[in-house]
């Protein structure tokens, strides 16, 4: 295992460190970011996915307007497939490291390390390089200094016991309920009737690193959508023993992308800070843990089939669904705002989802992070949701009324109806939906920093606040 420490010591001796970015998902983003805040930066990517990066070049200096692209390219980007050419020329600003397979990258962190480089986490940097569903190899053998908690990377993977739906139980925030069942040679079967929707999560049977998902109506219209897939080839059995089913929460779904600063969580807040903690009944330390968690942006997902198939009028779907179960691959994001009242409940789950990793796997999430939601409607008592005024909002003691949850217009003795967020996945990196606010920047974190700030802005200005107040130590793993 490598451990913090080592990775803390060795920043402590960067004098002009260059963001590592894995050549995929969100690494445009990334590298907009560190262009924008003048920083150095290696994309390193295979050659099938070269392309991207190869003619996508993000060059320049920070606001120098680009006229002439190919003599900018010249000036400042390097593309090789060796990276002791890094070393030996010292004029490049950017660089494409072309790998044969991504694995080659361990072949090089010796020579990496000679370039000060910091690591910036997405999911196909855990996925690739991850070895196994525990990231072991990250854990173990990547030995390069990480903006994100190395030890939370695994979090995401189906199959650990530590899962996110872990941590979001000790949170206390509202999680899909789940359903036990059995699984049969033909599928599987449940013990009673369950007579609401529901969602089965399975390993995707010819892509290990994607998902199979099956809607149903309820547990009879499941089992016989999961045996016509089995029968078909389009899933496995032994797919559906590692599989989930869990209650389909009904409402639109949306990734909240977040940035939780360690540098800002040491620092005092003037009056917020006291004031904070007093209103919601925390420590002035928690309270800057939760002012430090920063609200980006928000995006929404389009997917394959999935969204061609809802596109379709109403009887040719009905007739279509009769042979195929739509596949749910991510192919767009797009942008989206949230109606202002319902960020009272988004923050609240956030901060405790925060504080629940800070606690239970030390030193918790840093940096760029991100909730998939979806907001229902549905009676809080059903959640278990609190008023709250504690953060850990399963254990809220507070009296229960309207007023307590932001309602105004109910009457009280009532049955409480309101907006719920529910947790449905969790990113402890670089969200896959950023590229949408890149060059624009996210809406909360543009009005927050009086400039155009995407994630890859935030992670850049962290890395270089970092290095000027000499405290680089407290935002790697």
């Amino acid at each position: 295992m490598i451990e913090r420490e080592e990775m803390q010591e060795l920043v402590r001796n960067y004098e002009s460190p260059v963001l590592l970015i894995f050549g995929s998902h969100s690494a445009l983003d990334a590298w907009s970011g560190a262009r924008n805040y003048g920083l150095r930066a290696i994309i390193y990517t295979t050659k099938s996915r070269g392309i991207i990066y190869l003619q996508n070049p993000i060059v320049g200096m920070p606001h120098e307007e680009i006229e002439d692209l190919p003599t900018i390219v010249k000036r400042d980007l390097i593309v090789t497939e060796d990276p002791a050419e890094l070393k030996r020329r010292k004029e490049w600003k950017y660089a494409i490291l072309l790998l044969d397979k991504y694995m080659d990258i361990y072949k090089y962190i010796d020579d990496l390390l000679e370039l000060e480089p910091i690591q910036v986490p997405n999911r196909a940097f855990a996925t690739y390089l991850g070895g196994d569903k525990y990231c072991t190899k990250i854990e173990n053998d990547f030995a390069i200094p990480i903006i994100g908690s190395r030890k939370l990377l695994k979090v995401e993977n189906r199959g650990i016991e530590k899962d996110y739906y872990w941590f979001a139980k000790r949170a206390g925030i509202p999680v899909p309920k789940k359903y036990e069942f059995i699984v049969t040679k033909s599928g599987i079967s449940f013990k009673e009737v369950i007579e609401e929707p529901l969602l089965l999560k399975a390993e995707h049977p010819k892509r290990k690193y994607e998902r199979a998902f099956i809607f149903a109506a309820d547990s009879q219209d499941l089992e016989e959508k999961v045996e016509r897939e089995v029968n078909e080839g389009r899933l496995t059995i032994d797919a559906l023993k590692e599989a989930r089913v869990e209650q389909l929460v009904l409402g639109p779904q949306a990734n909240f992308n977040f940035f939780f600063s360690p540098i800002n969580a040491i620092d005092e807040w003037g009056s917020l800070d006291d004031v904070y903690a007093k209103t919601y009944n925390l420590t002035l330390n928690e309270a800057r843990i939760c002012l430090s968690n920063e609200l980006l942006s928000i995006d929404e997902r389009r997917e394959t089939i999935f969204d061609g198939v809802r596109r379709l009028p109403a009887d040719v779907q009905i007739k279509l669904l009769k042979r195929i179960v739509p596949s749910f691959e991510v192919t767009f994001h797009a942008l989206l705002s949230v109606r202002e009242s319902l960020l009272k409940e988004v923050l609240r789950c956030a901060n405790a989802f925060l504080l629940a990793t800070c606690r239970y796997e030390p030193p918790g999430i840093i940096g760029a992070w991100a909730f998939q939601i979806v907001i229902t409607w549905d009676l809080v008592e059903k959640y278990l949701l609190r008023p709250t005024i504690k953060l850990d909002v399963s254990l809220g003691t507070e009296v229960k009324t309207p007023e307590s949850y932001g309602l105004f217009d109910v009457p009280k003795g009532a049955e409480i109806y309101s907006h719920i967020p529910v947790v449905h996945d969790v990113a402890f990196r670089h969200g896959g939906g950023t590229n949408v606010h890149m060059g624009i920047g996210g809406q909360y974190s543009n009005a927050k920093y009086n400039r155009r700030m995407s994630t890859g802005d935030r992670i850049a200005l962290e890395v270089k606040r970092a290095i000027k107040r000499r405290e680089l130590d407290l935002i790697v793993t």
